[in-house]
């Protein structure tokens, strides 16, 4: 078998899936699922296999024997995993025995390990047989999953592969008091077949064919690489868990952060509406030699208009700012007016919170100004009200309702 001879072969197979595939599709398509699918654990979706065939060595002078004398017994042993439905990595050893033809019986030892004599020709040159070893991993893809989707009842699967692992041949006896070994490198390409014939058991047909180097038969004249062909007919145990999930769609959290988006808006108002209110207030108590109004509390006549302090949403302290600003009211326009009663009220934003937390969030709001006024002395004639949630002052910007308003 040529390596032409043996692609062709891959790719005959891969046409033959892709058409069962399409037919299955068609026919189940509610049984099959297509990705993104859940990431497996670490012993999940494992597999073990062990199969028997046969080795077909393809040597340099090989070909002039017959192919049934050139068939050797071949045996396999593997541990797998399948990451995906569609790839999967495999590690296992392939031996028995490799048997071929030489014409040199003086110096290739597996030659003088099995004729006896130089009369003891077999075909056209002296037989050659060698124990086979082969450690291999594997890089496996299940075209079946891959074109067709996942379906675990699935009768058949295939899944080419490519592999690389150390090789050695050792003569069946001992040459010259001891026994002879080759070590070599080999490649291989295959076709792993999978017929389900039970939830966690699968008939296996493996077809691949080795490249090694010439040296690996001890015959080195001629070609710079050689061939081994084996098939392989055996079982597989899928372990549990055995199959693939498809994975849940991501939750969408958009909504959620235009909201937090939305809610970091109003509070960048409210505190841009209260450095307005700051500056405005800082303007008026600048004092200027040029004929402006001087205030001195106590001498200079202030008419009140009502004044408005607002809150971040479910606060209720001052800041330094906020507090300078009451003091400054308190001692121009409360304190030229002790005359006149002032209506302190207190509100909270009614569209966020329970009534209850409004409430007490109203009056704690009333109170923090309270204590201010307080603390710049005097007596006045004071008013409270706590209206708690409401939309008395905007119907529109629930920002403006988180306020004390003092008139």
């Amino acid at each position: 078998m040529t390596m032409k001879k043996f692609f062709l072969t891959v790719a005959i197979c891969v046409v033959a899936a892709a058409s069962v595939n399409a037919q299955v599709v068609k026919g189940a398509e509610a049984q099959t699922l297509r990705g993104p699918y859940e990431t497996n654990r670490l012993f999940d979706n494992v597999f073990i296999g062990a199969a028997g065939g046969v080795n077909f060595y393809q040597g340099e002078d090989d070909h002039d024997v017959k192919f049934t004398k050139r068939l050797a017994p071949a045996v396999q042993g593997y541990i797998g995993k399948w990451i995906t439905p569609s790839v999967g990595i495999r590690l296992g050893y392939y031996g028995i025995k490799t048997v071929g033809v030489s014409y040199d019986i003086i110096s290739n030892p597996y030659a003088k390990a099995t004729a006896k004599a130089v009369d003891a020709k077999w075909g056209t040159g002296y037989k050659t047989e060698a124990n086979q070893n082969y450690v291999r991993g594997d890089l496996m893809w299940n075209i079946s999953n891959a074109i067709g989707g996942y379906r675990a009842d699935r009768f058949w699967d295939i899944a080419p592969y490519l592999g690389a692992g150390f090789m050695w041949n050792r003569t069946t006896k001992k040459v010259g008091g001891k026994y002879h070994r080759d070590t070599e490198l080999g490649v291989t390409a295959g076709i792993y077949n999978m017929f389900r014939v039970a939830k966690a058991l699968d008939i296996t047909l493996d077809v691949n064919q080795t490249v090694v180097n010439q040296r690996y038969d001890a015959d080195a004249r001629h070609h710079r690489r050689e061939f081994i062909a084996s098939a392989a007919l055996g079982l597989a145990y899928q372990f549990k868990n055995r199959e693939f999930s498809r994975a849940h769609a991501p939750v969408d959290v958009t909504p959620y952060n235009n909201k937090i988006k939305d809610l970091n808006k109003l509070l960048e108002d409210a505190n841009a509406l209260n450095k307005k209110l700051q500056s405005d207030l800082d303007a008026e108590k600048a004092k200027k030699k040029g004929g402006e109004t001087v205030y001195v509390p106590g001498e200079t006549k202030v008419v009140p208009s009502p004044f408005a302090v607002y809150f971040p949403l479910g606060k209720s302290t001052l800041t330094d700012a906020q507090k300078n600003s009451i003091k400054y009211f308190v001692e121009t326009a409360m304190a030229t007016n002790k005359d006149r009663t002032f209506e302190i009220v207190g509100a909270a934003d009614s569209a966020t919170g329970t009534p209850k937390i409004n409430d007490k969030l109203g009056q704690a709001r009333l109170d923090a100004v309270l204590n201010v006024i307080k603390s710049c002395g005097g007596n006045f004639k004071i008013s409270d009200k706590n209206l708690g949630g409401t939309d008395e002052f905007s119907k529109t910007d629930k920002t403006l309702n988180r306020v004390v308003v003092i008139k």
